[in-house]
Formats: structure tokens, C-alpha cells, sequence
């Protein structure tokens, strides 16, 4: 017999059961007597299910805004060819079309850059912005 590994959630068990069935209209007092427990008890579980929810609900939004900051970070090591397409592919994410092509890109990056590249390689983190318009300025 194949067990299927259940996915990994943020509720316990009780808290889905309570929470299921406090979603069919049950009042905490009928769910407490359904699962034979109290009524506080039930508050408790459902009160940790709705921490569970907006510690989960928070950490989407922050990884929302990660994904839509308009600030790339470039590690240092980075080839300069690769930190070029890593701007491109920024842009696509972020549904921007950027006034550069991946030349120009690569010129301002050797341009800005001068100190913090060694052959093709970075020696630094860089900082890069794309704006709204398109543009991308390399700090």
C-alpha cells in the first residue's frame, strides 16, 4: 500500500477540523461539543489558525513586493554578460521594456563599473535600478 505524503500546511490537524467546520455556520460552542472539548479550547485553536493565516498572508505580500522592487542586486563574482541577461530577465518579470539592448547594458556596466570588475568578473555587489519609463541606472 503507497502512502501519499500529505502537503506540508500551516494548520494543525484541530485546526482544520475546527476551522472546517466553523466554515458550515457552526457557532465555537457546537463545534466544542462536536469534538467534545470546550468552547475556549476552540477559541484558542481557531485564534492560532488566524495567526497562522496572516503570518502566511504577510510573508506572500513580502515576497510579492521582492518580486515586483524595481532594485536589482548583483552578487559579486558575477560575470558581466551573465549580469546583463540577469537585468533583461528583471525587466521581463517586472513587464518593463528597457530603452537598452543588452550591448548598451553591458557598455553602462563597464562604464559605471570600472573599479568593481576585474576581466569579466565583478569584485562588487552593483546596484541596479529599472525604472517604470524603461531606463536602467547602474549604481
Amino acid at each position: 500500500m503507497t502512502r501519499t505524503k500529505r502537503p506540508r500546511v500551516l494548520f494543525t490537524e484541530r485546526q482544520w477540523q475546527v476551522m472546517r467546520l466553523r466554515a458550515t455556520g457552526l457557532t465555537q460552542g457546537q463545534v466544542a461539543r462536536r469534538l467534545h472539548t470546550t468552547r475556549e479550547n476552540i477559541t484558542i485553536i481557531e485564534h492560532r489558525a488566524h495567526e497562522n493565516l496572516r503570518a502566511a498572508r504577510t510573508t506572500l505580500a513580502m515576497l510579492d513586493q521582492l518580486s515586483s522592487s524595481k532594485e536589482l542586486i548583483i552578487p559579486s563574482g558575477t560575470s558581466i554578460f551573465e549580469a546583463t541577461s540577469m537585468i533583461l530577465r528583471k525587466a521581463d518579470v517586472m513587464r518593463i521594456k528597457v530603452r537598452m539592448n543588452a550591448d548598451s547594458i553591458l557598455a553602462a556596466l563597464r562604464s559605471k563599473c570600472k573599479r568593481r570588475i576585474r576581466g569579466h568578473h565583478l569584485t562588487a555587489v552593483v546596484r541596479i535600478t529599472i525604472g517604470e519609463d524603461g531606463s536602467v541606472i547602474v549604481g
